[in-house]
């Protein structure tokens, strides 16, 4: 049997972006439920929302005051149209792929 390997780019994200507390399980836990059948939207789904709890609690540690706060709050705010971007973008590849292959089986 071929064990599936997860989108390589969300497991980047995760190894670079994911709570250092967290990175390890996060990533066992969800190699193990995508092995077990979950699908490539699934995984970006929950790669996204772990990316976006980690920013979110960045941004709640910061002090409220100056430039400093403000430009970081800025750059995460970037950072996570980039993630919700590259996830959008692979869950409709994914889409796109299921459409087409129904497609092709049904003629």
């Amino acid at each position: 049997m071929i064990s599936r390997e997860p989108p390589r780019m969300a497991v980047w994200l995760l190894k670079r972006w994911a709570s250092p507390y967290q990175r390890e399980s996060l990533l066992g836990d969800l190699l193990e439920m995508f092995r077990a059948g979950r699908s490539r939207t699934w995984y970006w789904r929950q790669v996204i929302a772990a990316l976006i709890l980690a920013r979110t609690r960045t941004l709640r540690s910061l002090p409220s005051t100056g430039f400093g706060a403000s430009l970081l709050r800025l750059l995460n705010a970037l950072l996570m149209a980039a993630i919700i971007a590259l996830g959008v973008g692979s869950l409709t590849q994914a889409d796109t792929a299921r459409i087409d292959s129904y497609h092709s089986h049904s003629r």
